[in-house]
């Protein structure tokens, strides 16, 4: 195939070739770009249900967005050969690695480790198990980056009958004994398939072996691992203990997500480099070997000694650990995740505002679950009147359960009757797991919203912390005509940021307060106007600040525990004050009342990066774009902040994602310029990829920056 032509790519020259099919590096005519092709095998996908199921899973790992995994450009199909378009990496093998350098460095299997843990951590967190983790699997670039390879794969793999080959009791060795017994395998699996990798990395050798494939899989399933420490004896005790715990034939006996891990292994990485210091600094430090093997004992001083003469800075420690195991669970297994599709208007068109609204507010219901993920209204919102089946969107959002429902109104006797029928789906296997028609009359909707979520809450068995029941119950407001005016004003609230919109929602809101002066909810989005107001320089008046500060004073004094109202108070002071420090306690406690509401993480993470905490900034987006991973601006500004910690390849996929998701927006691809040039120094990359932005540049709005781009990179 070499010189040949595969719709816009030019083969190039042959990479790989394995059991799931031939690698090539090929040319990307249209983007100018170099990629890596995997043509599947023909027989790879041969029925119908193979191909779509094939197409899924790649859709799914093209979804990961990580600097540790390969990432996914597209999927597509020419001539009858099915092929996947993957970033290009430069390298080798991690097995090539080990074998060109065992044992390896502690520090390099730890800081190996760390990545690939990671990776699986972010794979994981979007439902997606690799089942076939392996060296082979894995690439090392020349500055000891890793990437996970063939996400989206393995399931097919798993599906066909494998010959017996040398490669066949290669992937073997790293199966968990719940794959190799025929049992249903779940993220668990990937987690023995990691420690298998680990052992390989810290001795060279595989935890398991046999002179066949009956031998090797024997071993697996009933014989102990290979104790580490028979090959080197510098390894770590904290190492030996993630080895045995990753190791565990009991799925029930092992680590339970990979958050567990990543925590273990981030602090050890942490320890190991403050023993290093503690050594370097001690004039009674003696040679290399006599350090290596006192290497614990020393661990042990230093550590007693920091406590003694720094506790402060062991608290500090200790708090940053504690915040590790946080984000971990948060986007790990423990919660279950959801999104609220766009509820389908079955009556007047004029009614599609309270449709919206309806659902706005059951997402937020649900938001304020500690139990519970929730995926924001902005991602929900773009699948509205999709033509995606349900496992489509639930694969691309990461969610376990998708809630949907349509809404009917009738007139009986002049009197206006709404109903509702909301549907709860499981993501895995496309089932029901509850739905019910619940009617009301028009004057009383508004208590639709806390009736269906407390069901929906209840049907997922979600437990309800501390006052997490009242609030579900509470209604936002008892008065029908404030709260229809407040669904209105949400409508021209959350549409644009143009003038008109926002004058237009005062307006409704006003009158909503007016007839229900205790409306916090209201009075909260009141002051989010009136701040977006100033902040947009619609108005600068200090009569426009005072506006957006009453209004947000009286939410909090008549809902002090209402997520809104103290979101509306933080961005009252980052807006109109710049006053930092007060938004970001105002933004801690609207995350206490609604953990999973994306915009106040992104709030967060606005007000650590102008603090100039970026790594706090990177964290906090991260999180927020968790909750809405379709916000294509918010991972573009995660993309600026990495750039700014010198993070340039995570900044580099961040930025080809969110270009991936809106590729009309000239502006990320000055970003993605910036970090290029930062990066590699590379004028002519950088030239390439303003080539596409140039295409853009008709547009007049956009004609001064792509002028200034192109005088900019003359001057470089």
């Amino acid at each position: 195939m070499i010189g040949q032509s595969i719709l816009h790519y030019t083969i190039l020259e042959k990479l790989g070739e394995g059991g799931m099919g031939v690698v090539y590096k090929a040319r990307d005519t249209k983007l100018d770009r170099f990629v890596a092709l995997k043509f599947l095998p023909t027989h790879a996908a041969r029925t119908e249900q193979e191909r779509t199921r094939f197409f899924q899973e790649a859709r799914s790992a093209s979804a990961l967005n990580h600097p540790n995994v390969c990432t996914i450009y597209g999927i597509d199909e020419a001539d009858g050969m099915q092929f996947i378009e993957m970033e290009l990496v430069e390298g080798m093998t991690l097995r090539d690695r080990i074998a060109a350098a065992s044992p390896l460095p502690v520090k390099s299997v730890v800081d190996y480790a760390v990545q690939i843990a990671e990776a699986l951590q972010e794979a994981h967190s979007k439902g997606i198990v690799h089942r076939d983790i392996k060296a082979e699997n894995i690439m090392v670039n020349s500055k000891d980056l890793i990437k996970v390879m063939d996400f989206g794969l393995a399931k097919l793999k798993g599906s066909l009958k494998l010959t017996r080959t040398s490669s066949t009791i290669g992937t073997l060795a790293y199966m968990s004994p719940e794959q190799i017994q025929g049992i249903e395998a779940d993220t668990r699996s990937d987690i023995f398939s990691f420690g298998v990798v680990l052992f390989e990395l810290a001795t060279g050798k595989m935890p398991f072996r046999g002179e066949h494939e009956a031998a090797v899989m024997y071993s697996i399933v009933n014989e102990e691992p290979d104790a580490a420490t028979r090959h080197r004896n510098d390894l770590p005790e904290e190492l030996l203990h993630i080895l045995k715990k990753a190791l565990e034939k009991d799925p029930e006996d092992r680590y339970q997500s990979m958050g567990e891990i990543v925590v273990d292994l981030r602090r050890l990485k942490k320890e190991s480099t403050r023993v290093v210091r503690m050594k370097d600094f001690s004039p009674a430090s003696g040679p290399a070997k006599k350090q290596s093997a006192d290497a614990h004992q020393q661990r042990t001083v230093s550590q007693r000694s920091i406590k003694l003469a720094a506790l402060g800075v062991m608290v500090l420690l200790a708090g940053f650990f504690f915040r590790d195991a946080v984000l971990s669970v948060f986007g790990g297994e423990e919660k279950k995740v959801i999104v609220v599709l766009p509820f389908e208007n079955l009556g007047p068109d004029d009614k599609n505002y309270f449709v919206d609204g309806m659902t706005d507010e059951v997402t937020s219901r649900l938001s304020g679950l500690s139990g519970l993920k929730v995926i924001a209204r902005s991602s929900a919102m773009q699948y509205k009147n999709s033509s995606k089946t349900l496992k489509q969107i639930g694969t691309e959002l990461g969610v376990t359960y998708i809630l949907q429902g349509t809404v009917r109104w009738e007139t009986v006797d002049g009197r206006t009757n709404v109903r509702v029928n909301p549907t709860l789906i499981r993501v895995e296997d496309e089932t029901q797991a509850w739905s019910a028609s619940i009617e009301s009359v028009l004057s009383s909707a508004f208590k639709l919203q806390s009736d269906i979520a407390g069901r929906v809450a209840g049907a997922m068995d979600v437990a309800l912390a501390g006052t997490e029941k009242r609030t579900l119950e509470t209604s936002l407001t008892e008065n029908s005509e404030a709260y229809d005016l407040y669904l209105q004003a949400a409508e021209y609230s959350s549409r644009s940021m143009s003038r008109q919109d926002n004058d237009i929602a005062i307006r409704l809101l006003e009158q909503a307060v007016k007839i229900d002066p205790s409306f916090a909810a209201a009075y909260a989005r009141l002051a989010k106007v009136h701040g977006s107001y100033y902040w947009f320089f619609y108005d600068r008046s200090e009569r426009r600040i005072a506006m957006a500060r009453d209004a947000a004073q009286k939410a909090v004094e008549l809902s002090p525990d209402l997520s809104e109202a103290r979101e509306a108070m933080g961005w009252y002071y980052y807006h109109t004050q710049l006053d930092y420090v007060n938004a970001l306690k105002e933004f801690d406690l609207a995350l206490k009342y609604s953990p999973s509401n994306a915009n106040v993480h992104y709030g967060i993470a606005a007000v650590k990066r102008r603090q100039g905490d970026m790594q706090g900034s990177v964290e906090s987006f991260k999180s927020s774009i968790e909750a809405n991973p379709r916000a294509t601006d918010i991972i573009r500004q995660l993309g600026e902040t990495q750039t700014l910690l010198r993070d340039y390849a995570a900044a580099d996929v961040s930025l080809e994602r969110s270009i991936a998701m809106t590729p009309d927006v000239v502006t990320i691809y000055w970003d993605r310029i910036k970090n290029e040039l930062l990066w590699k120094g590379d004028v002519a990359s950088a030239k390439r990829m303003f080539a596409d932005a140039k295409l853009l540049g008709k547009n007049v709005d956009m004609k001064f920056l792509v002028e200034f781009i192109e005088f900019s990179l003359e001057l470089y």
